[in-house]
């Protein structure tokens, strides 16, 4: 199942990059350096098969975020690591990494809006509660993303956005499964752009 999911979000990330990777990538206008500020909303689903019972928990976190790419006139490609504040301090970890790939809708000089995609992978270190050794993810996700791009300068752009993050990433132990289901973000950005030629 998972691999079926990635193998699709792998598929998909390759057919909309491959298209514009020449105009992004090869010949862009701007390199891009970007630190991000959110709040996630992690949603999961605990089942003990011992006791029968099942339930969905909603954490809420902080998150921050570093992202570098480049950007042409329609489209910008992002690698991304994005780290999140423990919750409720049973993580030691908890962390994301991978790809983002955006469309521009230059609407206004000042404002553009953008859609994309993105695909990496989730990582988490964390204790139960009422277990006494730590429970590992490591599993991947795909999602998309929206948001609009303020342009404060020519070369500086505040974004604010929201992404989803969905994940099929699941640990079992002593009859106890925890399902990581999605990361929902809102988040705000602040982009420093690099002139390439």
């Amino acid at each position: 199942m998972i691999k079926s999911k990635l193998s699709k979000a792998v598929l998909l990330s390759a057919m909309l990059s491959s298209a514009v990777m020449a105009d992004t990538v090869i010949y862009p206008d701007y390199s891009l350096i970007g630190i991000e500020g959110g709040y996630t909303s992690i949603n999961s689903d605990v089942d003990d098969y011992t006791n029968n019972t099942s339930k969905t928990v909603d954490q809420t976190v902080q998150s921050i975020g570093l992202k570098i790419g480049a950007e042409s006139y329609n489209y910008r490609i992002f690698l991304t690591a994005n780290y999140y504040t423990n919750p409720d301090d049973s993580y030691d970890y908890m962390g994301t990494y991978g790809a983002q790939l955006d469309y521009l809708l230059n609407v206004s000089t000042k404002v553009n809006l953008y859609l994309g995609v993105n695909a990496g992978i989730a990582n988490m270190k964390f204790k139960a509660p009422g277990e006494t050794t730590k429970r590992l993810i490591s599993d991947p996700y795909y999602g998309g993303d929206a948001g609009m791009n303020l342009h404060v300068t020519k070369l500086i752009d505040i974004e604010l956005g929201a992404r989803l993050m969905m994940l099929d990433a699941t640990n079992r132990k002593d009859n106890v499964v925890y399902t990581f289901n999605n990361f929902v973000t809102g988040y705000a950005s602040i982009i420093f752009k690099y002139e390439m030629h």
